[in-house]
């Protein structure tokens, strides 16, 4: 027994320690704060009006779904107090002449709502109008079953002297004998129910939930008042033999005063809970926005931190999911593009406040290196990293779906090559503009490279292998003001660009190797048509200023690369079948 019992008291304690339940019991204590903390903040305490006017007058755009099933339902109540009359009161023109008029506007409020629901958007039906038509339904509805009142209860008339609580008269009866009438004699026999029906008929309230609390009030009040008045004013106090200091004549209008004071408290309560609803609802949806806008912000960092295939990725998998992200690539294009000179004009002085207006302008150039890569035809080319002045990137890193048809190696060069020409062309712009001589040394290399993310915290993706090395040395050992690329690079756009043997080239940790100079597209053949937008927007783009010159070569006639890197006749260049025979194997041309 004592092992069951500690087993049982055991499970308790688990049940009731558990992060589930722990986790309902912050809930509910959070819930009750923000009750309490809403009550006494956001809402006014007497009349429960927001203190926001927009917010409130966005709550009175609300659609109330149940204000036609209202009004139906306050038809019932009038057509039952309509029965009782007809039944067990004495009928009278005026009553049966407020019960035809309140059934037929009832009627017409059902048919008016319906039409408006079908026809008109929700919002025509504002709280106004709400409102009113409850104010004039209830009014009909109470106005039958006071006039019962008004018909059943004995009036006091002129003429006639009350002596003590109960005035008797004696008649002589057919009989010879005597009997004895009291005023209770000239009240109707079912003045108990026409009393009845007149406290019940403060329930046609109820039904009409999204109205406000106050207009409800204000008429319960004067219903209320009316039903004193009329039990005041009337000889049923007299009639039923209670005098001044005697409470059972003051029955009814007790029990209408109760009634009524439940039905304000009911009212209130009501309209503070959906008021509150309201208010939670709303600032629930505007968490729920600010959510979704952090949520955007942080994918926007994250899309902008990584490639959109490798943020996706992460995205999608499990957050628990800390394994390492690489993917291998058997053909990349990858770019080292450096502003050689920038060493010697960063300095730290007082005048640029200590080397930051020269950071100032490296991130304007950098900047405007990354919105040349926002052009559609730039669109595969994957910014890695930029290494103080040296802006890294490659082509071809986008894995292939099956809706994405693969592009060969050779248009993923072209790419990078003209995106190369480019930059060229936004330097001379930002040379203009700021009066500097910043020169670029561009290397291109590809082969096969192993991408992935390294680190939790401030991930950085990267790639990694001995193309990427060649690539920073291509970049390292050129000339400034041009563009040095391998011999496989060479090789595969040979056919689409015009190219400078530079010779053997000596590369740390690789001994020599042949390297060539990129001078521009060539004229002899046609660009495909995927790279006519490119070439048409490279021109458009280009800076036209030919009375600067910022690059090592010799003045040119034309600022735009792509003629400063022609060859004219004069220069001497190996052809293509010299070149193929003297430095290349026998490979194919392009490689896919």
């Amino acid at each position: 027994s004592e092992k069951l019992r500690s087993r049982t008291s055991f499970s308790a304690g688990a049940v009731q320690h558990s992060p589930g339940t722990r986790v309902n019991r912050y809930i509910g204590r959070l819930i009750e704060a923000r009750q309490t903390e809403s009550e006494t903040a956001d809402l006014n305490f007497i009349t429960l009006i927001y203190r926001n006017k927009d917010r409130e007058r966005r709550y009175h755009q609300v659609y109330d779904d149940h204000f036609i099933s209202a009004v139906v339902l306050s038809l019932i109540l009038a057509a039952l107090f309509g029965l009782i009359y007809l039944l067990m009161i004495p009928q009278g023109m005026l009553v049966l002449l407020l019960l035809v008029v309140c059934v037929c506007f009832h009627v017409a409020c059902v048919m008016y709502l319906h039409l408006t629901s079908v026809q008109c958007h929700p919002g025509c039906l504002t709280i106004h109008i709400r409102t009113v038509l409850t104010v004039f339904l209830v009014l009909l509805t109470y106005s039958i079953t006071q006039a019962c009142v008004v018909g059943c209860v004995p009036w006091v008339r002129g003429g006639v002297n009350y002596s003590g609580s109960m005035e008797t008269v004696s008649t002589d009866a057919s009989g010879g004998g005597t009997g004895n009438r009291t005023m209770a004699d000239r009240a109707c026999t079912n003045v108990a129910y026409a009393l009845l029906s007149c406290v019940a008929g403060t329930l046609t309230i109820v039904p009409y939930l999204r109205v406000s609390s106050l207009p409800k009030i204000f008429l319960l009040l004067l219903l209320s008042a009316s039903y004193t008045v009329v039990m005041e004013t009337s000889g049923y106090r007299q009639a039923v033999g209670g005098g001044f200091l005697h409470t059972r004549g003051y029955d009814p209008v007790l029990a209408v005063l109760l009634f009524a004071g439940a039905l304000a408290l009911h009212s209130r309560q009501l309209d503070l809970k959906l008021r509150l609803d309201y208010l939670w609802a709303t600032q629930a949806e505007e968490e729920r926005d600010d959510m979704e806008k952090v949520k955007l912000d942080n994918k926007r960092i994250l899309f902008n931190l990584l490639p959109a295939h490798v943020a996706q990725h992460f995205l999608m998998s499990n957050p628990r999911n800390m394994d390492l992200y690489y993917q291998s690539y058997a053909q990349v294009g990858v770019l080292f593009a450096s502003i050689a000179n920038f060493n010697d004009f960063y300095i730290e002085l007082d005048g640029n406040n200590m080397g930051v207006e020269c950071l100032r302008l490296l991130n304007e150039i950098i900047a405007d290196f990354d919105e040349l890569m926002e052009k559609e035809c730039y669109r595969d080319i994957e910014k890695i990293k930029t290494i103080g002045s040296t802006y890294m990137a490659a082509v071809g890193l986008v894995p292939t779906t099956g809706s994405t048809a693969k592009k060969s190696i050779t248009s993923h060069l072209c790419t990078v090559s003209d995106f190369a020409i480019e930059m060229f062309d936004v330097l001379d712009a930002i040379n203009y503009q700021s009066y500097n001589d910043f020169v670029l040394r561009v290397g291109i290399n590809v082969g096969p490279v192993v991408a992935g993310v390294i680190g939790a915290r401030r991930p950085q993706y990267d790639i990694w292998g001995n193309t990427v090395n060649v690539a920073s040395r291509m970049d390292s050992t050129g000339v400034q003001g041009k563009i040095q690329v391998t011999e496989d690079v060479y090789r595969i756009i040979t056919d689409h660009y015009n190219f400078v043997c530079r010779g053997q080239v000596s590369v740390k940790g690789k001994g020599q190797m042949l390297t060539y100079f990129l001078e521009g597209r060539s004229q002899s053949r046609r660009p495909s048509p995927s790279q006519q937008p490119r070439n048409a927007d490279r021109r458009s783009s280009s800076f036209a200023c030919a009375n600067v010159c910022t690059r090592l070569s010799p003045a040119p006639t034309v600022t735009t690369y792509a003629t400063i890197r022609t060859p004219t006749i004069g220069v001497a260049r190996p052809t293509p079948s010299t070149s193929t025979t003297r430095y290349l194997p026998s490979v194919p041309t392009a490689m896919v």
